[in-house]
């Protein structure tokens, strides 16, 4: 009987949790039906396990489990056998996708402008990411050595001084890199040039008016120039001239027509709907501060770091480049509380309901919710998804309420107790308001989780 070979390429917008546990997932299917397999992941830590062209021919199937555009994606144009899902699906549903991988892969799926729209967008977050954390813990070094006043930091000395404006430097790159990435995720590597110009651009006061529309206006343009350098490079030229178009004539053709319908056009409705949005967040009655919470904390635990957890990032970093910082601090602590909700009952309030591999998720859990990574829910919600997935959305909205009515503000793009340094006002709410939420998911397990019996393999059944 010939094995069946399976090969997979993992990436998510992060880079860090869902990457690793969809790589663990699929590994554990093939081995389960006694496939080959090896699987490649593009994360934080770069490309790791890199498939081979040799990997790729003797592959039944290619399973790319991806929310951004991944690196060296020219090397499957010629492979058909490719199933494309999200590491959310590739998590939950690894044995469907198994099961269906022949029939799927024989059809030839194309991305939706939406879908396509999305993956840049989630590709411009996961490389600015490492930058405004960088940056954001510089920030909080300076917070935790200088005073606060009116939403200004007062470095103590000399040193810190200068280590803020280095943070600051670091936060203004954000926007360049944003517009560059999702750029390059549509177009591809000749969209780069021309995207960090324009999103340089359109983060500082330019024309007549010296309008700014930063983190919106990056957003926009990334997709313009994306998919404007894509319609270039179908244009056919002499292969004298095809040499050249990438480094000279694709920026400076995309520059000269970009930067006037900026500057002459789109910089006017951009900047009133800023202003609007601005002007709106500051405004808000404590009445929409709360529903504001509650959204903001369903978002953040729905799907444990996938589509919807970024939809918030965006919205959050957008109100954040405008100066405004209570959706951001709202939403780095609600990313900490499924995790430590979910660690608190199995490892604290409802021990006899877990099974000892359960528990040992719990003490992963914990240390996530930390560092703000919501994705250490996954495990408990791939074992019972229905209880599990109410319970931390109902903690963590309550939680989103109460911290937006409390005035929680953070500077930096990072969550969980590690960041505490860089939450400007609320501090000690943002603590006990994670803490509440926290508690009200370990209360609906304790009475909505039926005890778990350890079977000879420790797998958990439930008794009805």
């Amino acid at each position: 009987m010939i094995r069946k070979k399976i090969v997979a390429i993992c990436a998510c917008t992060a880079g860090m949790a869902h990457t690793y546990i969809a790589k663990q997932k699929i590994e554990n299917e093939a081995k389960k039906r006694g496939w080959d397999y090896k699987v490649e992941t593009q994360g934080a830590a770069g490309i790791e396990n890199s498939l081979t062209e040799q990997d790729l021919k003797n592959a039944d199937i290619i399973l790319l489990a991806t929310d951004i555009s991944i690196e060296n994606a020219d090397r499957l144009e010629p492979y058909k056998n490719v199933i494309k899902v999200s590491t959310g699906e590739a998590v939950k549903n690894t044995a469907n996708i198994f099961n269906n991988a022949e029939k799927t892969s024989a059809k030839v799926v194309k991305d939706s402008i939406g879908k396509e729209i999305f993956r840049a967008l989630n590709t411009g977050i996961s490389k600015f990411l490492p930058v405004i954390i960088a940056s954001g813990i510089l920030f909080s070094i300076v917070l935790m050595t200088g005073n606060v006043t009116n939403g200004n930091i007062e470095p103590s000395n000399q040193f810190f001084i200068d280590l803020k404006q280095v943070a600051l430097y670091g936060f203004a790159m954000m926007v360049p890199v944003l517009a560059a990435y999702m750029a390059y995720s549509i177009g591809g590597n000749a969209a780069l040039a021309p995207a960090f110009i324009m999103g340089y651009v359109v983060n500082n006061p330019v024309g007549y008016n010296q309008v700014s529309t930063g983190f919106i206006g990056a957003m926009i343009f990334g997709i313009l120039i994306g998919y404007f350098v894509k319609w270039l490079k179908t244009i056919k030229v002499h292969p004298v001239i095809a040499s050249i178009m990438p480094v000279m004539i694709i920026p400076t053709v995309t520059i000269l027509v970009m930067a006037p319908l900026y500057i002459y056009g789109l910089s006017y409705p951009l900047d009133w709907f800023v202003k609007v949005m601005v002007a709106t967040l500051k405004g808000m009655s404590e009445v929409n501060a709360a529903f504001l919470g509650i959204g903001i904390g369903v978002l953040a635990a729905l799907d444990m770091g996938g589509p919807c957890s970024k939809a918030a990032t965006a919205f959050t970093l957008a109100a954040m480049a405008e100066g405004v910082y209570g959706p951001n601090g709202v939403f780095r602590m609600c990313c900490a509380i499924p995790p430590l909700g979910l660690a608190v009952s199995s490892l604290i309030i409802s021990r006899s309901k877990y099974t000892k591999e359960e528990k040992e998720f719990g003490i992963t859990a914990f240390f996530l919710s930390l560092a703000g990574i919501t994705e250490g829910a996954i495990p408990f919600a791939a074992k019972d998804p229905k209880r599990v997935i109410i319970a931390i959305v109902v903690g963590t909205a309550v939680a989103g309420l109460l911290g937006m009515i409390n005035g929680i503000d953070s500077l930096v793009a990072f969550g969980g107790l590690v960041a505490l340094g860089g939450v400007t006002k609320g501090a000690i709410w943002y603590v006990i308001d994670m803490f509440i939420g926290a508690l009200i998911i370990a209360a609906i397990l304790h009475f909505t989780k039926t005890t778990a019996v350890e079977t000879e393999k420790s797998k958990a059944i439930e008794v009805d």
